[in-house]
């Protein structure tokens, strides 16, 4: 059932659905995501969440896989020589071993966990459908904190190693203190917050159902802008920021590109169905899936489409780009990789279930879940 129909050859060198937003997460300037053994990783990679990186060419060879119980949007983190995730119906938080997947440990919470982890230093973040945020111990995933809100969380956090921050459905943005877990302080939005926030410069970007793109100040959570998109859309996808440009999707088909200090659009690209799918920033493109069942990559500073990818099935998954390859799963369960260049396909392999967990490339290995249960490494 499982079976990788093609090996990468040399070209070669990861919100979930809008219902259910994935997402993966932590914090650093130094992090790298192509190294496995850093203290912090997270959603997306790193604190802009770019969805990119650069390292060894990859084989394309499956190294290993690992039941879990239930399907599986949380998207993978890998930090310590081990690899973290959520499930749903084991409503559980997961260490495993990132050379084996054999299962170092699990924690039960009281509701699905489709957020997705981050790791900063010898701490696990991650936040449950239960309405909680969990606070667990790298090393035995003991329970250190725990913080209580109004709605489910599928958010991802982030952390500036002060605090760190989270979404809820209950409509607030958290900052919460990194060692005590005690609430730093909130900021109201109109509607459930599924976007993971993104970290840049002292401000936190992120999306919610009421149609607005905040920019938030970290230290305080007072407003610096916000920015409302067209058509009454919602905005589940998580932002990616680069060279001063915040990228997100909405529930109207948009991908739109933002000037990160003021909000001001700088250009807006239109697929046909929903964006939940978050970017992938890299070499001058974005690249983002949508529910249309194509996979769009687009000119950075114009948003001109250069090409687009069909084949997936709708996208809610997001992409990464691994060196010059972009890594993109989809609702027929399929993973793939394609050229950057021109969007041909280059591997396939295939799952018994839909993608929504994302794509992460980190120590020269590829991992990614899916709603069959399992959790695949490649190499």
């Amino acid at each position: 059932m499982f079976h990788r129909k093609r090996r990468i050859d040399r070209y070669m060198p990861r919100r979930v659905g809008f219902f259910f937003l994935f997402p993966f997460v932590a914090l650093l300037v130094t992090f790298s995501c192509t190294r496995g053994d850093r203290s912090t990783a997270m959603f997306r990679g790193g604190p802009t969440h770019l969805g990119s990186g650069v390292g060894p060419v990859l084989a394309g060879e499956l190294l290993w896989k690992k039941q879990l119980n239930g399907w599986i949007i949380s998207t993978p983190a890998v930090a310590h020589g081990r690899l973290f995730v959520g499930d749903s119906i084991g409503n559980s938080a997961y260490a495993l071993d990132a050379a084996s997947g054999e299962e170092i440990w699990k924690y039960r919470s009281e509701g699905a966990i489709v957020s997705s982890p981050l790791v900063f230093r010898d701490t696990v973040f991650i936040g449950s459908m239960d309405k909680s945020f969990y606070a667990l111990r790298a090393s035995d995933g003991s329970l250190a904190w725990r913080f209580q809100t109004e709605g489910g969380i599928n958010s991802s956090a982030v952390s500036d190693g002060k605090g760190v921050f989270f979404g809820s459905w209950d409509g607030h943005l958290y900052a919460v203190s990194l060692l005590e877990g005690q609430k730093l302080w909130g900021f109201k939005t109109g509607d459930r917050i599924t976007s993971s926030p993104a970290l840049s410069k002292g401000r936190l970007f992120f999306g919610s159902w009421d149609g607005r793109l905040y920019a938030l100040d970290a230290s305080t959570g007072a407003k610096t802008w916000a920015f409302e998109a067209e058509d009454g859309a919602k905005i589940g996808s998580t932002p990616a920021v680069s060279d001063g440009r915040v990228y997100f999707g909405t529930t109207a088909g948009h991908v739109y590109c933002l000037d990160a200090l003021n909000g001001r659009l700088l250009w807006s690209h239109k697929t046909n169905h929903w964006v939940d799918s978050s970017p992938a920033v890299g070499k001058g493109m974005v690249v983002v899936g949508s529910a249309d069942r194509l996979l769009y990559c687009l000119d950075a500073l114009t948003g001109e489409q250069k090409w687009t990818y069909h084949g997936q099935g709708p996208i809610i998954s997001s992409p990464f780009l691994y060196n010059d390859l972009i890594y993109v799963g989809g609702e027929r369960g399929l993973l793939c990789a394609v050229k950057l260049s021109d969007g041909q396909k280059v591997w396939e392999f295939s799952t018994a279930g839909p993608i929504k967990s994302s794509p992460l490339v980190t120590g020269g290995r590829l991992f990614v879940a899916s709603y069959d249960s399992f959790v695949y490494a490649f190499k």
